[in-house]
């Protein structure tokens, strides 16, 4: 596992109040995610990665590995130079 990938998990399993988060668990039927909890932590991943997350992909976030693949492709589409 990668550590985008890591650090995702750890931060959903934090915001949930969980210890163990799997990659493939669906945000509200494994884990009893409610909106309010996905966009909370939407808005820690954004700040953790210093990305920007539209609106517009929230509503194909389904699972953790959504999440993950989400902040992999922000992260890879910064310009050169402007990762910590």
């Amino acid at each position: 596992m990668n550590s985008v990938a890591h650090e995702v998990r750890a931060l959903v399993g934090r915001q949930l109040g969980l210890r163990k988060v799997q990659f493939g668990d669906h945000l509200v039927e494994d884990l009893d995610a409610v909106s309010a909890d996905i966009v909370n932590i939407v808005a820690a991943l954004e700040d953790l990665f210093d990305i920007v997350i539209e609106e517009e992909a929230l509503a194909e976030i389904r699972r953790v590995e959504d999440l993950c693949r989400l902040v992999s492709d922000r992260i890879d589409a910064q310009p050169p130079g402007t990762e910590d």
